[in-house]
């Protein structure tokens, strides 16, 4: 052998470390069966692997989203479910006990009979009797609606007196025709005389007993009742249902539960919705409505009673009004005005001037040119366009007109009609909570109902100063929000998540359950007690048939609300469903994605192991040779090749 030189040990050198990378690559191969530890040893394939690992990470990153949303959708379908089946159980509940004779339930209003048993006339001077809200007073004349008793001399008489005038009143009551006269008793429709009649309390004189229900009828609407508020509360529990650590059902607000009903048992819902001064809210923008109002915003409150109806108590704001600007005639918000009091309808030639009104609101309309129109109104639709606002027959325009766009007119808005308004930090004679009827045309009173007897009486006025104390506030059942997202579920396909717990198909629910569940479902005073007005005759009925309405409004619309996003709760479902079938097919499409990527990868990033191993032997034989000749080679040196 040659004494080798510098230059053939390093090429000696460089073959052994060859050797080497070889043994290394096919160890590594063999090992983890991929055929290189870095994208370099890939080749002209490295693009196409790392273009394929991109996509492989963004599926993922969807399925990852997916996995969520898919728990969020499902949990949402099962809160519909169980929604649909609760109310279906009270429907065919309610169902039934409308069936019955709901009239048999209700105060008999053919057996009223009031006799007149004093013979001594001076008694029945200067008493009232009321009949259909009329009242008739007992005198020496008659003048007016006296009933003249000045000849009378037994209680036959005083009955005649009373027959002639209702007979030749220009209004005869309703129902006269089923008055009977005999001696000195009259029979007649029971309720249509009022309880405030004082000759009721007359010595000798009495009253037919009123109907009440017996006591199978008594359970069955208390069971009735007991199961709108169970009912109720289920609900609530269903739209509060939370997943992945947010409320579903709250519009983008995840941290509240996006209901708020504070009542833990039946007496004490009834105790607040009493169904006489405060009924359960008719009407959607009473039942969503949040305002509130402080000494700040009002000053000293007067309270009274409205001069021509002692039944509606009058809240005046003497340094302040009840009422927010909403909108403000001008070319840009409303163009030319159009008053059609034939339709009960103003037109405006802008497009969208009336989109933030809604149905329900109370509007009033005001400003120097509004002119006998500047008044109270309850907002009735708007059309799709905005430029359209049709107004409740309950509040008529009085006058028809064209207003161009310079003339000023003001459309303010306030707490809606049946509103329920707390009345918080006043003293205790002070009704808790009052219920709006109207507003003022200026916004300063705010007309409402209340109880009677914690409300100054008819011509007192209280005077309440301002004071940070006390406040009014009208609080929504509803505590979330109203956003509507987008969620992506692959690069070209997403689901609209826009179902909250305030969308009309709930509201309308709630609604018809709150119609049962509040009190005084019947109306069952007695006539020989003090109450001013006529008794309902037919509230149980009414109610009933209102709740059964809004059930199927809120079931099934028939199309009768298409203009309300999820009005009912076919079509909430039917979303929820619709999008989770979109869902679960992309679901599905991204599982194949994933393992047709996977399978793309594997193919360019993976080698035969056993083959690799095989290999590895090779190269682990070469190697040693290599290292071998590399030592002779080493060891020969001139010194030796002397010797």
């Amino acid at each position: 052998m040659r004494v080798p030189t510098y230059a053939s040990y390093m090429n000696l050198l460089s073959a052994s470390l060859k050797n080497k990378e070889q043994l290394d690559l096919y160890s590594y191969q063999a090992t983890t069966g991929l055929k290189s530890p870095n994208y370099s040893g890939y080749g002209s394939t490295a693009f196409n692997i790392v273009s394929l690992e991109a996509t492989l990470n963004v599926t993922k990153n969807f399925q990852a989203n997916n996995d969520l949303l898919n728990i969020e959708i499902k949990a949402m379908n099962t809160s519909m479910e169980s929604i649909y089946d609760l109310i279906n159980d009270f429907k065919s509940t309610l169902n039934s006990f409308s069936g019955n004779d709901l009239d048999m339930i209700t105060p008999d209003y053919t057996g009223g009979e009031i006799t007149f048993g004093s013979d001594n006339v001076a008694d029945y001077l200067d008493t009232t009797l009321t009949i259909d809200e009329v009242k008739y007073t007992f005198a020496n004349d008659g003048d007016g609606n006296n009933i003249d008793i000045s000849t009378a001399t037994n209680g036959a008489d005083v009955l005649n007196a009373l027959k002639s005038k209702l007979e030749n009143a220009a209004n005869p009551p309703a129902g006269f025709d089923e008055f009977t006269f005999e001696d000195n008793k009259v029979t007649f429709p029971l309720y249509t005389v009022n309880g405030s009649s004082s000759v009721l309390n007359v010595d000798g004189v009495t009253t037919g007993e009123p109907h009440t229900m017996n006591g199978d009828q008594s359970q069955a609407l208390s069971q009735l009742q007991q199961l709108a508020f169970s009912t109720m509360q289920a609900m609530v529990d269903c739209l509060n249902t939370s997943a992945n650590g947010k409320y579903l059902f709250g519009g983008g607000v995840s941290t509240q539960a996006p209901i708020n009903f504070p009542f833990s048992t039946l007496e004490e819902f009834q105790q607040y919705y009493n169904g006489v001064s405060i009924t359960y809210p008719t009407n959607a923008a009473a039942s969503l409505s949040t305002w509130s109002f402080d000494a700040k915003q009002l000053g000293d409150l007067e309270l009274s009673r409205k001069p021509d109806d002692p039944q509606t108590g009058v809240i005046k704001a003497q340094g302040g009004s009840f009422l927010t600007t909403a909108i403000t005639s001008g070319p840009e918000t409303t163009g030319t005005l159009t008053f059609n009091s034939d339709k009960n309808t103003i037109h405006s030639t802008q497009y969208g001037a009336f989109n933030t009104l809604k149905s329900g609101d109370t509007l009033v309309i005001g400003g120097a040119d509004a002119g006998a129109n500047a008044k109270f109104y309850i907002v009735e639709s708007v059309s799709e366009d905005g430029k359209t606002l049709t107004l409740s027959e309950q509040t008529p325009l009085e006058a028809d007109g064209q207003l161009k766009a310079d003339k000023n007119v003001t459309f303010s808005t306030s707490l809606p009609v049946g509103s329920v308004v707390d009345m918080n930090g006043f003293n205790n004679n002070i009704a808790s909570q009052v219920q709006v009827t109207g507003v003022s045309a200026d916004g300063t009173k705010l007309y409402v109902s209340m109880d009677s007897s914690r409300w100054p009486a008819e011509g007192e006025t209280v005077n309440i100063t301002a004071s940070s104390k006390w406040s009014l506030k009208s609080s929504s059942y509803y505590q979330g929000g109203n956003l509507s997202s987008k969620r992506m579920i692959s690069e070209n396909q997403s689901v609209t998540m826009d179902i909250t717990a305030a969308d009309p198909a709930f509201e309308k629910l709630f609604r018809a359950l709150g119609e049962i569940a509040q009190g005084n479902m019947v109306d069952n005073k007695d006539p020989r007690n003090d109450f001013d007005g006529l008794i309902d005759v037919g509230r149980a009925g009414e109610r009933v048939e209102e709740a059964l309405s809004l059930i199927q409004d809120g079931l099934y619309s028939g199309g009768k609300t298409t203009s309300q996003q999820n009005g009912d709760l076919y079509t909430v479902m039917a979303k929820i469903n619709s999008n989770y079938v979109v869902l679960d097919k992309a679901m599905e499409n991204q599982t194949l994605v994933q393992k047709n990527l996977e399978d793309s990868i594997s193919s360019l990033k993976n080698t035969d192991r056993t083959e690799a191993a095989v290999m590895a032997i090779m190269a682990a034989s070469n190697l040693e040779a290599s290292y071998a000749v590399l030592q002779n080679a080493m060891s020969v040196s001139l010194l030796n090749y002397l010797k």
